[in-house]
């Protein structure tokens, strides 16, 4: 029990230690000082122009917490440096001469609070320069790694069409072989001996386990298969899930299997130094191919298009499959290879030979597949997602000549000595279309799944509708959010996988981004994401702040005050102002802008207005007034000028209208705060209908506003409070005028119910008077002219006949059958006969019968 105590005593003397050191509080000057040191051994390591790639990550790893200090050091230094300059500036400059001297208190305190302030300031700008170094040293490392890495990818090395690399390859086979068979021999034998023994049950047990594993996947996976892939009714987020599940059990039996043989043999102490890469080489080969095989079959599904999720035909489905399937194992047999040849010591030439066939082999076959890919005329209808990833001919094309162009250049390169570029490239084509093939399982799991669990009938979405009371729009917009958001992490990670074996690792993508966002230096401007978003976000609380208290102030407060709409109107709007400014103040303090620059902008504006930008001002100064104080809104039907119409847009330089003939009017908006502006629909959208109507006066006027009171009073859209209006406005000499008035609750629709109005107006006119006709014109006081008109005829006959010679008897009969319409001797057949045309009354007809 004594010695429990003892060692539990030493444990908290232990413990307690590290403890008071951390109470011992170290200066920021130490702590700088100390990075300074870390920082200059690394510069003095990258000196070395011998530097290995596992050199410069271990640099780099030491780099890292570097960073990290002197950014919170430059953040914990520049609110003291603020504080300091603050108390500096409180005990005031030191007097001149003339002046009377300072007491010797104030001369001590304003010496101390100088010290304090240099020495903050001092450490900040070391701070800052040791900074930079750091990120001078980080951007350095990263260069080098870059150089090292194309250096060794495209290092250039003997071609399998030289003979003395066959020569020299065939002369060391037999040395090879022998260190095979010592090397793989002996550890066979000791693998046999071990399993008769206490470590054997072990191994077996792991074995008999993997056994077990392939077993249950070659029968279950058909089954899975059968009964969950022939579902017709199927949605397409049923199948993304089935795609997922047919991942897992087709991906996991194999790696769980592989894995339990690695860990029993290891386990077990039967991996050696040089045989543990060959069987970490082969266990990894067989989990890739695997996965390789489970992701394609997942996506492609050859013989059940019912679930797959890529519109491509049953045959190009089947190609894919294989063709990913093979490149994997190929791949995988080189890698093996490749581990097995190191560990042997195999001689260079046998191993740039082997790799190049095999190389060799990865080309053909990509080229074989891509070849068989023949482009379909016609793209079999899908029950899941349909053409969700169009795979057609049209698109299918660009991808056959791009996989036939790798192909060759990876060949050409084998051919041509470039093995570990060519090595590279064929990695390179499996990990691309493994990413892509997650890529596209992941994105439309993303696109479908988040909405239904949002926005659908699930036990998530009703939670958050009964629980915490979102609304069904609320729940759309942040599942439309979170689908976005998510889709840009995954492309993002996507892109940096992609680029990860070129040598761009992803510290160094976080480090921009981390650089973005905290700020980086511009012309002595902090530029950031996150003062942006910080003061983005202020100057929205700001304003919603001031449109509650504006809101507070308009419905709550002034009205139970006694003054006037007019007072009220105008305090409401220099509340509103006064919150504008305070929220712009807050943004800009929240951006890290000085006061000092914001003069000299104001200076350069004033400067520019001076110079002619004074109609630009005033059309913006004025669009920020019809935003903020609306006297026009959109969707408001105004009258500018000679143009009315309805108002579309307002910008901050001008106001679109557009008319009722289909144009558009593009009105300055200093025009409409310094003009007329006639808004029809400033309170309310109801519109007004005026009809102007004149009848007959033979109408019965109690009739007429009858008709045209239940004219309006039948239509549906004509508001009954206020009623239809009619007005009998004048009497005319043969018609009455009539008014009517009415109003409809939209102004939208004032010219379709005026339309309507005057059809029925029309109809009940007619039965009014169905006999009527056109009203008889009467003109009256016409009596002396007529008399004076037949006066003027019968002179005219009188000279006439006075100016006739005398014609022979035999010649009457002629003259009366030549012209029987002056027969007779009445004057006033005569009268008619020489009348003028325009006075001369109609002839008779004459009559055949008796001629």
């Amino acid at each position: 029990m004594a010695m429990l105590f003892a060692i539990l005593a030493g444990m908290g003397h232990g413990f307690a230690q590290p403890a008071a050191s951390d109470a011992v509080a170290v200066s920021p000057r130490a702590r700088l000082d100390a990075i300074r040191l870390e920082l200059t051994q690394i510069e003095t390591t990258l000196a070395a122009p011998t530097a290995t790639e596992a050199e410069l990550q271990r640099q780099r790893a030491r780099l890292q917490p570097s960073l990290v200090q002197l950014r919170d050091l430059i953040e914990q230094q520049v609110p003291r440096v603020d504080q300091a300059r603050v108390r500096l500036d409180q005990i005031g400059p030191k007097p001149d001469a003339a002046a009377p001297p300072e007491s010797a208190e104030v001369a001590r305190e304003r010496e101390s609070r100088l010290k304090a302030f240099t020495d903050a300031d001092e450490t900040m700008k070391i701070a800052r320069a040791a900074f930079l170094q750091a990120e001078q040293l980080q951007t350095a490392i990263g260069d080098r790694r870059r150089d090292l890495f194309a250096k060794v990818l495209f290092a250039a090395g003997p071609t399998v069409f030289s003979p003395d690399m066959w020569s020299s390859a065939i002369s060391t086979v037999p040395e090879d072989l022998r260190a095979s068979g010592y090397i793989f021999g002996g550890w066979l034998s000791g693998v046999g001996e071990a399993l008769s023994g206490v470590r054997g049950g072990l191994v077996a047990l792991a074995f008999f386990g993997a056994g077990l594993l392939y077993l249950a996947r070659r029968r279950y996976l058909p089954r899975f298969k059968a009964r969950f892939g022939n579902t017709q009714d199927a949605g397409s987020l049923h199948c993304l899930y089935v795609a997922l599940a047919h991942v897992v059990a087709g991906a996991a039996p194999p790696a769980l299997a592989s894995w339990l043989i690695y860990a029993a043999l290891n386990t077990a102490g039967l991996l050696p130094l040089r045989i543990q890469p060959v069987v970490a080489a082969a266990v990894a080969g067989l989990a890739v191919v695997a996965f390789v095989q489970a992701l394609l079959d997942a996506l492609f599904a050859p013989g059940q298009p019912q679930r797959r999720l890529v519109s491509v035909m049953d045959s190009t489905a089947r190609i894919v499959v294989w063709m990913g399937t093979s490149l994997a194992l190929v791949l995988s047999v080189s890698k093996v290879l490749e581990a097995w040849l190191t560990a042997i010591a195999a001689g260079l030439a046998v191993s740039i030979i082997l790799r190049s066939i095999l190389i060799i082999i990865f080309a053909l076959t990509l080229v074989m597949g891509l070849y068989r890919l023949r482009d379909n005329e016609e793209v079999e209808e899908e029950a899941c997602l349909g053409p969700y990833v169009a795979v057609d001919g049209a698109s299918l094309g660009p991808i056959r000549i791009l996989g036939w162009i790798v192909g060759l250049v990876i060949s050409l390169s084998v051919l041509s000595g470039y093995v570990i570029f060519a090595s590279f490239l064929t990695e390179q084509v499996l990990w691309i279309g493994m990413l892509a093939c997650v890529f596209v399982l992941a994105y439309q799991l993303v696109d479908l799944g988040i909405p239904q669990t949002l926005t659908g009938k699930g036990r998530l979405a009703l939670t958050l509708k009964a629980g915490l009371g979102i609304r069904t729009g609320t729940l759309d917009k942040i599942a439309v959010i979170a689908a976005g958001v998510l889709k840009l992490v995954l492309i993002v990670v996507t892109f940096l996988l992609v680029l990860a074996p070129w040598g761009l690792e992803s510290a160094d993508f976080l480090t921009s981004l981390r650089a973005a966002f905290f700020g980086f230096q511009v012309g002595g401007v902090t530029i950031s994401l996150s003062s942006i978003i910080i003061a983005g976000l202020l100057f929205a609380a700001g304003l919603t702040a001031t449109r509650s208290m504006q809101g507070w102030l308009e419905g709550k407060f002034l009205p139970t005050t006694q003054l006037d709409t007019g007072l009220r109107n105008s305090i409401t709007t220099a509340a509103g102002y006064v919150g504008y400014v305070a929220a712009v103040a807050l943004a800009v303090s929240a951006l890290g802008l000085s006061l000092e620059r914001l003069t000299l902008v104001a200076s350069a504006l004033s400067v520019g207005i001076g110079f002619g930008l004074q109609s630009v001002v005033s059309n913006f100064v004025s669009g920020l007034i019809l935003l903020w104080e609306r006297p026009i809104r959109v969707g408001d039907q105004v009258v500018v000028g000679d143009a009315e119409g309805i108002v579309k847009k307002i910008n901050v330089r001008s106001t679109e209208i557009a008319t009722f003939d289909r144009s558009s009017v593009i009105v300055p908006n200093s025009n409409l705060i310094s003009g007329v502006v006639r808004n029809r629909v400033r309170n309310d959208r109801t519109g007004r209908i005026l009809i102007s109507l004149s009848v007959p006066r033979t109408l019965d006027a109690g009739a007429v506003r009858s008709m045209l009171g239940e004219a309006a009073s039948a239509h549906g859209d004509v508001m009954q409070k206020p009623p239809p209006v009619i007005l009998f406005k004048k009497i005319g000499t043969a018609t009455m005028d009539f008014d009517l008035v009415c109003i409809v609750a939209d102004v939208d629709i004032v010219g379709r119910v005026t339309s309507d109005l005057n059809f029925s107006i029309h109809k009940r006119l007619t039965e009014m008077e169905p006999a009527a006709g056109t009203p008889e014109l009467l003109v009256k006081g016409l009596e002396g002219v007529e008399q004076s008109l037949g006066d003027i005829a019968a002179a005219v006959v009188r000279e006439s006949r006075a100016a006739k010679p005398a014609k022979p008897a035999a010649a009457a009969p002629a003259r009366r059958r030549a012209a029987p319409a002056v027969a007779g001797e009445d004057d006033e057949t005569e009268a008619n006969t020489a009348m003028p045309p325009a006075l001369a009354p109609p002839e008779p007809a004459k009559d055949d019968s008796k001629e």
